[in-house]
């Protein structure tokens, strides 16, 4: 006790200095952590970053138009820059050279990017043997025949349209198509479905291609991922992979009927049927059935 009612003097004086306000104290700690993460991103070679907010980083910068933003900011802080988007980081690269330098040269360095919220509920089957055989010279050269097809068909279709129509043609809807119909027959065969398959594969496509450009709360702010399911953006990934499981249904189906019927006749023609030779050779890196989730 005595001891206490020695100090409880200086104690007093402590507590009345200007140091002790809770603000200034928050102010220091602040300080403190800022200090220390400048020492420890200072210890890597970054690409230059435009000045970025609290929580929110770049986002602001990057307006209606991002592709027109991060030109301008490719023009003030060079070809290759770092972005801050929320909790993640990216990089921008606006140089042909290093894209062919990233995607080609040290394609394996920069191969580990972060998996989106589309990608894990639509993506769920990755084997390194059976993607080297479906894209094998022999397939290749299948596209090749069916690309070389279709643009004689898309060139009729455009010689038609001048000499009856005389009409504005809509290059970007034509070869639109032209992709669909060419990735279509590579994957599933011009037998698969017919014109009605075709229809919906293009839907699912569209689909899936808005879904990748729509903004997630969960890869940006993840602590408030949750308000992805009142944007609707749950909703639509749901309604887009049943859509897209009973399309592969009806694929796997209708080429299995159609090995049983030729029996030892069968001839590969597209991807599907590789996928099911594939399945009587096991796969060393992670085996496989034939299922909506491996095709």
């Amino acid at each position: 006790m005595a001891i206490i009612s020695i100090l409880q003097p200086y104690m007093e004086g402590f507590l009345r200095t200007p140091m002790f306000n809770p603000l200034v104290l928050f102010t220091v700690l602040m300080f403190s952590l800022l200090l220390v993460k400048l020492i420890k991103s200072s210890k890597y070679n970054l690409p230059p970053s435009p000045p970025r907010l609290p929580l929110i980083g770049n986002l602001h910068q990057l307006g209606s138009l991002p592709h027109h933003s991060l030109r301008t900011l490719s023009e003030n802080y060079g070809r290759l820059l770092r972005i801050h988007m929320g909790k993640s980081t990216a990089v921008v690269v606006s140089s042909t050279e290093l894209v062919r330098e990233i995607m080609k040269t040290q394609d394996t360095i920069f191969a580990n990017r972060q998996k989106t919220i589309v990608a894990d509920v639509m993506i769920g089957w990755n084997s390194g043997e059976c993607v080297s055989e479906l894209l094998s010279r022999r397939r290749l050269q299948q596209l090749h025949y069916i690309k070389e097809r279709e643009v004689k068909v898309m060139i009729a279709k455009l010689q038609e349209s001048c000499i009856n129509e005389k009409v504005a043609v809509n290059l970007g809807e034509i070869f639109f198509n032209f992709f669909i119909k060419t990735l279509y027959e590579f994957a599933f065969g011009g037998e698969s479905g017919g014109e009605e398959f075709c229809k919906q594969f293009t839907r699912i496509l569209l689909n899936i291609s808005e879904l990748l450009q729509s903004f997630s709360f969960r890869e940006i702010f993840p602590l408030i991922s949750w308000k992805d399911k009142f944007t609707g953006l749950h909703a639509k990934l749901k309604g887009t992979f049943k859509e897209t499981d009973a399309f592969l249904d009806r694929v796997i189906k209708e080429h299995e009927y159609r090995m049983k019927s030729k029996n030892e006749q069968f001839e590969e023609k597209d991807c599907v049927d590789v996928l099911f030779v594939l399945k009587t050779v096991p796969c060393s890196i992670s085996p496989w059935t034939t299922s909506r989730g491996s095709l």
